[in-house]
């Protein structure tokens, strides 16, 4: 379970005490708000940028019933968030999660590596359940007697496709990458043979869309029927725009 410091001079720093007397509130409500900010920031946003929401998705992510623009501007004003060069962050986040974020990454990069598969026999190689290549099997005349498969190859799964989904992913939501609970969705579409370059322009699409109509996307399983219907529709959009319209 990751954890982030939480220094025991919090409850009588300068700032909370001007924090909270901002927003009529005691030290320790000030407290559970920045440590909920804090919490949600350790898995989307590693690098403390707040810049991507807007006064109502701070807010919300501190659980601040208030006014959101008051809560931005008290935030600002007593330095729990800086602007620097018109961007927001969190204050001092690489200090207190730089390492945690490192950690993550090098978490990842062992896990991806985990999942390429063998270099005894190449990775898009479909086999048979007794383990031997398809097109290996014949006649013994040298004639093949298996028809063309159509069917996409759900015995393996390729690594360079994983990695290239969650790259897309973690620079669109500004994050690390996936959770452990989305790992299973991605490989799941990944071995119905859809393409990633698929899957990334759903994502693409889909959070663009969504951040114009005020919302914001909370995880992969967000993306899953637009991806399972523009499969469906062999990659066309044209399907989509219709029933967006109806």
């Amino acid at each position: 379970m990751a954890w982030l410091e939480s220094h025991q001079g919090l409850g009588r720093h300068i700032k909370t005490k001007r924090l909270a007397r901002k927003l009529g509130i005691t030290v320790p409500a000030v407290i559970g708000h920045l440590h909920l900010l804090w919490w949600w920031a350790m898995d989307n946003l590693p690098d403390g940028c707040l810049s991507m929401l807007e006064p109502d998705d701070i807010a919300d992510e501190m659980m601040w019933t208030g006014d959101a623009n008051e809560l931005l501007n008290a935030l600002l004003d007593v330095g729990f968030i800086d602007e620097i060069d018109n961007q927001l962050f969190i204050h001092d986040w690489q200090d207190y999660i730089g390492k945690l974020v490192d950690k993550r990454k090098s978490d990842a990069e062992r896990k991806r590596m985990s999942r390429k598969p063998s270099k005894s026999r190449p990775k898009d190689v479909q086999r048979t359940s007794g383990g031997q290549p398809a097109d290996s099997l014949g006649d013994g005349a040298g004639n093949s007697t298996v028809q063309y498969n159509t069917l996409p190859n759900t015995i393996t799964t390729t690594a360079d496709e994983m990695e290239k989904i969650e790259k897309a992913y973690s620079q669109i939501h500004g994050c690390i990458g996936f959770k452990p609970k989305e790992w299973p969705l991605v490989t799941q579409f990944i071995n119905q043979g859809i393409k990633s370059d698929l899957i990334i322009e759903v994502m693409r699409e889909r959070h663009k869309k969504k951040l114009e109509e005020g919302g914001k996307v909370n995880s992969f399983s967000f993306y899953t029927n637009a991806i399972t219907e523009r499969a469906a529709q062999g990659g066309s959009q044209d399907r989509l725009d219709f029933i967006d319209d109806i």
